[in-house]
């Protein structure tokens, strides 16, 4: 789409054609007033908090709409480091972090992927797979407001039945004159003890004609991140248990009973800690020409680059039947066991030995090993976004405007992230723990010399992922209004707009076939070493120390002091030692095949067999269109002469039309790897597939305002909206894996369709002082055509080699795999209230508090479904402030009660988030009118995050980000 890119600046340079021939032009839209409101040279200018709670008020005030909104202290001061941060203390609005920095927001109980992200009225491309948007790759720096808009308006684009946010960057003809600011800062991260740098500055002159800005920002974190994990908890009924202490001694296969029906157990315990760098560059920049009061032309270009480079250390328990000692609680939740160990097996040598005849005897079995893994892996991610556009505001006679706005936006994504298992069979039973409600899930019972013992360590398991994402986004809309002034009818408004958005996702792994064609298959590479049975130098590994790993927290006690690591360079030098490669234990299998691979072309020179390889099953290509036009006519009046009112009636039209294409390949196979469970799946050709889906909707909307006194609002409205798939969904492959106790399957749903809602609100405004109010809202959504992402059993067969679980001879094995993809179909509502109150004194003192409930049904859900992913019931924001002179202080605490993070996550259960409070500061001292120097404190409290399934103790993932300190100077002029 790139030549569509060319035709946005073609049209830009039409645009300035236009100006040069007109003889009476007009300005940019949203801005008819720029020529008397330009600030004047000599004038004060009034900045800092209550600056921003002004522009705040006066939006939500003035909007025909129900509309929150943020606004920029000063030019290049936003009230947060990040937007989503400043986002969530507005009423309603949450948000999830990533790297202790808002990612994502949830607005009225609905997560990220149902509501709509602009920047200055347009979509973005962004660098999920998804639609959701990363408030993470933009600086808060080059942001001036930042509108929510919880009801709509026909002339906003569709797609969030959540809310709307628009995103506006500062233009150059806001103030005349030059006019600069400039910051220098350094961060300190609480839980690496280390630090790094923020650095920005804005750049403006305009001389009410002729204006330019430009912006940028460098902001550099070394952070550390620690986590326990589990993976999730596996239906397990029916898998062989050991139902006798882990002590017992001369136990034979008779003794190996089932855990009960409806069992759940944890796949693994994770101890981890990510060592991240993370850089981002942002840069932004205007242009804009208003040579008359009847034209402005604005151009404006964006650059965000984010980058991750991480190395995350683990140590990893990996847990298959058989279970020792299993203890269950009364939800059947496997809370404690153990796994077999070299000293079980020798106190039980009926359990530790294999068949090796054609007919075994009846009481021997082979029981396996448990695993002690130390695993390197890393979370790195690379995104660059541009976005470039060009607007173009006409006004064709008094009564009539036009705005003509053309824009281009394409966001990347790429990230290579090897995952290696050297491990060790463990040399005593590891006793798993999961009882605790409030802590995390350990693994002890290991001698503490056994976790840093270089003697039993083996190379295994090995896969490297590479994901790379492309969005691209080319809209032109066209907008008019008409002041009719007849009667109550004011104005009309109306216009069209064209978004042509293709998302692409490419993926590169170990888990397919690396040319397609044989003899090597994917189960060769990645199992290449799988059972724990060749060893390597030892001398690549060095100590890691866990100090400090999540103190305080129950459990953590119990986490080893030492583990064993080394780089990925030295890891992939042994994985691909010829030496080892021909080791006779290997269990990989096609010695001669895999030496042939390692010496051929493509190869790269680190990872060598495991270079990835593309998995046309695992990516695809979205291409969509939208069509959509609106009208909208507003209303004015006064019943009775003395109470005014104002209203908007309208509608938009929106045809989507999508195309998804990707590649499917019949399945041959799909059989255990050898020495393993870990699934291996064999296909047949891949064939490209290309599936066309067309949709229309019709979303009319009412906003009707009436003002009973000069400092009261009430407000009614309705609104159809729509919220159309996550791009992530409509793929059209189809994907197998998983282990054998434990098969998966899953994929796209190219014929997906957009989601509606039926949206009811009423609100009660009352300003009763300056800079002061106090609202109450409710709203009501009644949602059809849901998209639900859903699990249903699929049967299946998996072919169990000769040799694994002590059969002789390939077996074939009837099983039930568990099928998760999005569907349409479900209905239901969401019903909440919102609560906000300020007031600011004359003495400096100040104060925000707002809540929000939030309750919600489905009418059709299947049993055990848990409602709609980020549903939140209860959000608060309390906000205290002083500024006065020069010195301005303010402590925020925002909480969000126990949400849903996402509905089928890990083993296709459930993922919920334990209720979260962050306490935040900030205070700055003037030196002069240029100087300033300021502080600020984020997570202060050093709060954590916990995720669980279903029930507190079945944990998912504790996870520690630490407190993090910015302190610097900041530069007007």
């Amino acid at each position: 789409m790139n030549s569509k890119f060319y035709t946005a600046l073609s049209a830009s340079v039409a645009g300035i054609a236009l100006v040069a021939s007109q003889p009476a032009l007009a300005q940019e839209a949203g801005s008819e007033d720029v020529a008397e409101d330009s600030t004047p040279e000599n004038a004060i200018v009034v900045t800092g908090i209550r600056a921003s709670l002004e522009n705040s008020i006066n939006l939500k005030r003035d909007n025909a709409a129900v509309v929150d909104a943020v606004s920029a202290e000063d030019v290049g001061k936003f009230p947060d480091n990040n937007v989503a941060e400043s986002l969530q203390r507005i009423t309603g609005v949450a948000i999830d972090r990533s790297g202790g920095e808002g990612q994502f927001i949830t607005v009225r109980g609905l997560g990220p992927e149902f509501n709509a992200v602009l920047l200055n009225g347009r979509t973005l491309a962004t660098d999920n797979p998804g639609r959701e948007f990363s408030f993470d790759v933009l600086s808060s720096d080059i942001i001036q407001t930042a509108e929510v808009y919880k009801t709509s308006v026909p002339q906003l684009q569709s797609g969030g039945i959540g809310a709307l946010v628009n995103v506006q960057t500062a233009k150059p003809l806001d103030r005349l004159g030059f006019n600069a600011s400039l910051s220098a800062a350094g961060i300190y991260e609480n839980l690496s003890e280390e630090f790094g740098a923020d650095i920005s500055g804005v750049v403006s002159w305009s001389n009410g004609t002729v204006g330019a800005l430009f912006g940028a920002s460098y902001n550099k974190r070394n952070a550390q991140f620690d986590r326990n994990l589990t993976n999730g908890f596996i239906l397990r009924g029916g898998n062989d248990a050991i139902l006798l202490p882990e002590t017992s001694t001369d136990l034979d296969a008779t003794d190996i009973g089932a855990l009960p029906e409806g069992a759940r157990l944890q796949q693994q315990v994770i101890y981890s800690r990510d060592i991240q760098d993370r850089e981002r560059l942002t840069l932004n920049g205007a242009v804009q020409f208003a040579p008359s009061d009847r034209f402005t032309a604005t151009f404006d270009g964006l650059y965000s680059s984010f980058e991750i480079d991480s190395f995350d250390t683990q140590f990893s328990g990996f847990f298959g039947p058989p279970f020792i000692d299993p203890q269950l609680d009364a939800n059947g939740t496997v809370v404690s066991f153990f796994r077999p160990s070299a000293d079980f097996r020798a106190r039980n040598p009926l359990l530790g030995v294999p068949d090796a005849g054609a007919t075994p005897e009846p009481n021997d079995t082979d029981v396996g090993f448990s695993q002690n893994d130390n695993v390197l892996t890393s979370n790195n991610r690379d995104a660059e976004t541009f976005a470039f556009g060009g607007n173009f505001d006409f006004q064709a006679s008094d009564a009539l405007n036009f705005v003509a706005d053309i824009s281009w936006s394409r966001a990347t994504r790429d990230g290579t992230n090897p995952f290696v298992v050297l491990g060790a069979l463990a040399p005593t039973s590891p006793f798993i723990d999961s009882t605790r409600d409030d802590g995390i899930s350990t693994i002890t019972n290991i001698v503490d010399s056994d976790f840093t013992n270089r003697d039993i360590q083996r190379l295994h398991f090995v896969n490297v992922n590479r994901t790379r994402v492309e969005d691209e986004v080319f809209e032109i809309r066209l907008d008019g209004d008409w002041e009719v002034d007849r009667g109550p009818l004011r104005n009309i408004t109306f216009g069209g707009i064209y978004t042509d958005r293709e998302k692409t996702q490419d993926v590169f792994d170990n888990f397919a076939d690396p040319d397609g064609e044989g003899p090597l298959g994917a189960g060769n590479i990645f199992c290449a070493f799988c059972g724990y049975t060749v060893p390597f130098d030892t001398s690549i590994l060095s100590e890691f120390s866990f100090d400090g790993f999540l103190s305080g927290v129950p459990g953590a006690e119990l986490v080893p002091a030492n583990i064993l690591n080394a780089s990925f360079a030295d890891a992939f030098a042994v994985l691909n030692d010829p030496a080892n490669i021909n080791n006779p234990d290997r269990t990989g299998g096609l010695t001669t095949e895999l030496l042939a691979y390692l010496n051929g072309p493509g190869i790269d020179p680190t990872f060598g067999i495991y270079t990835p390889t593309f998995n046309a099953e695992s990516s695809f290509q979205v291409e969509e269109q939208i069509y959509a036009a609106y009208f909208n006519t507003a209303w004015e009046g006064e019943f009775g002469g003395d109470l005014p009112w104002s209203a908007n009636v309208g509608f938009r039209v929106a045809f989507t039309d999508v195309l998804s294409s990707g590649v499917d390949a019949p399945v041959i196979e799909i059989r255990e790897s050898a020495g393993d469970t870990q699934l291996v799946v064999t296909r047949g050709a891949s064939s490209p597939v290309s599936v066309p889906n067309d949709y229309v909707n019709f979303l009319p909307s009412v906003n009707f305002k009436i003002e009973p006194a000069d400092d009261i609002i009430v407000r009614l409205a309705y609104a159809r909206t729509v919220t159309r798939p996550t791009l992530t969904a409509l793929g059209v492959a189809n994907t197998f894996g998983g282990r054998s106790d434990a098969p998966l399957s899953g994929g796209g749903n190219p014929l997906l369709e957009a989601f509606e809602a039926d949206n009811f609100d009423i609100t009660f405004e009352w300003y009763f002082d300056n800079l002061s109010y106090f609202s109450v809202a409710g709203f009501h959504k009644e949602l059809g055509g849901f998209l639900e992402e859903s699990t249903i059993s699929v049967p299946g067969q998996v072919i169990r080699p000769a040799g694994n679980q002590g059969v002789t001879v390939d077996t074939v094995l009837d099983l039930d795999f568990q099928d998760t993809r999005q569907r349409n179909g479900l209905s239901g509502s969401i019903t909440g209230a919102e609560i906000a109150f300020q007031k600011t004194f004359d003495n400096g003192f100040g104060g925000i508090i707002n809540y929000t409930y939030v309750n919600s049904t489905q009418d059709n859900a299947p049993p055990g479904d848990l409602g709609f992913n980020g549903f939140t019931p209860h959000t608060f924001n309390v906000t205290g402030f002083y500024e006065n002179g020069p010195l301005a202080a303010r402590v925020s605490y925002n909480y969000r009660d126990g949400f849903l993070v996402q509905e089928n996550a890990e083993q296709s259960e459930p993922r919920q988030r334990e209720s979260f409070g962050q306490l935040d500061f900030s205070a700055s001292f003037d030196l002069t009118d240029q100087f300033q120097v300021f502080v600020e404190g984020l997570n202060v409290l050093n709060e954590d995050t916990r995720d669980f399934s279903r029930f507190p103790n079945r944990v998912l993932t504790y996870l520690r980000t630490g407190a993090r300190y910015t302190a610097g100077v900041r530069a007007k002029f």
